[in-house]
């Protein structure tokens, strides 16, 4: 059901690309390549108003999964995102695609389900800890960028030449062709006479053209590396203010220009019951590993006071010291003590600060303040993360040359 299928082109950043304020594309312009039809366009009628009728209706919330693919198993298979709706616990989690075998007799791996949240929280930790220089994304982008660039003039030039070669040697073919009918006019043998006195020429033509299109392979890698660093330069742009707090969706877009893999080096824990602590998930996500270790003084009150709402009473400052509450054991909002906080204002006040900015703000400025570590995640299998930052290898497989360069 695919545009591909359907209507013959492929759209790149069509509705679903992450769009500015203005409602334009934020990675660049809208592109429609055609292609050959599969279908003709009453079949491709004929075919939605088939699946129109006989399809469920969705309820706009499809689980999403930012590191699908991009984590590897102990079975050397990758994790794909996997929606477990029907099982009790429910939720969203990835599933080792070794579990699928390829043919009936073939062997499924025993590979545990992971956590969604936990493992991208995990991924996405990596991954800012790696962005964390801006200033050093900036001096890599910036030098890249260079290097493509005079790379690109370079091959410019070089197809300029190879293509004045291939005109003159088009002109010297056509006159020996023209010159050979000439004096073979009337004879039996004129066409192998004219293939024969060409023959040289057009073996040295398709060496030039051979030549020709590797510098246009070459070029058009260059310049995707060029591009990618400029990509780059955007993220370390961001990377200051921003990475800490997006949302999944956009972490997908900026894992789209690196890459990362996860690779897990041992057996993943099973969840005894209950969902993952959402405070200590954004501690993790930003790469942060400590909290305050008890409730605030008025010394740190004061400091982080004008980054949050008044509130009635003491109720903000209350909320602070629940959610720090929850960030130290783990445990339910429910479970948060009365006397701290009510557990409804606390989880209110965090999924808004969150969200825009805030929490992270409190967090920069209560970094001297005593510190206790984080409990240990035991949703997470142990594991390696590798976010690579070098444009020439942040190439996708499809926009390799021919020839594997």
């Amino acid at each position: 059901m695919s545009c591909a299928v359907l209507d013959g082109v492929v759209r790149f950043r069509g509705h679903h690309a992450v769009t500015d304020s203005d409602g334009k594309p934020l990675w660049g312009e809208r592109v429609v390549i055609p292609l050959p039809r599969v279908l003709s366009e009453s079949e491709a009628a004929a075919l939605r108003r088939g699946v129109a009728s006989t399809a469920k209706k969705s309820s706009g919330k499809r689980a999403f999964y930012p590191v699908s693919g991009r984590v590897i198993g102990l079975c050397g298979a990758p994790y794909t995102g996997h929606s477990r709706e029907s099982v009790e616990s429910g939720g969203r989690f990835y599933r080792c695609s070794g579990k699928e075998g390829k043919e009936l007799t073939a062997k499924v791996c025993d590979c545990s389900y992971i956590d969604a949240p936990a493992l991208e929280s995990a991924v996405w930790a990596a991954i800012v800890k790696a962005l964390g220089d801006a200033n050093k994304l900036e001096e890599l982008s910036a030098e890249w960028v260079g290097m493509a660039d005079g790379d690109v003039s370079a091959y410019e030039q070089r197809i300029a030449d190879l293509d004045q070669q291939i005109a003159r040697l088009d002109a010297s073919i056509t006159a020996v062709i023209v010159a050979t009918a000439k004096s073979t006019a009337g004879q039996e043998d004129a066409p192998q006479a004219i293939q024969a006195a060409t023959a040289a020429l057009q073996t040295e033509r398709a060496q030039l053209q051979a030549m020709r299109d590797d510098a246009a392979d070459w070029m058009a890698e260059k310049e995707a590396a060029g591009n990618r660093a400029r990509e780059l330069a955007e993220i370390a742009k961001m990377a200051r203010e921003e990475l800490a707090t997006v949302d999944v969706h956009r972490q997908a877009d900026y894992m789209s220009l690196l890459k990362v893999e996860a690779f897990i080096t041992g057996p993943v824990p099973v969840r005894k019951g209950g969902m993952p602590c959402p405070v200590q998930r954004w501690y993790r996500s930003v790469g942060v590993t400590t909290v305050p270790a008890a409730d605030l003084s008025d010394a740190e009150w004061e400091r982080i006071a004008p980054l949050l709402p008044k509130g009635r009473r003491d109720t903000v400052r209350r909320a602070v010291n629940g959610i720090f509450w929850k960030a130290r054991t783990g445990e339910s909002w429910n479970a948060l003590p009365p006397e701290i906080s009510r557990p409804h204002s606390a989880s209110s006040y965090f999924l808004t600060w969150s969200k825009d900015g805030t929490w992270a703000r409190v967090s920069e400025a209560l970094s001297g303040a005593d510190q206790c570590p984080l409990p240990a995640d035991e949703l997470l299998p142990p594991m390696r993360v590798q976010v690579v930052l070098d444009p020439r290898l942040m190439l996708l497989p499809e926009e390799l040359s021919r020839t594997g360069s």
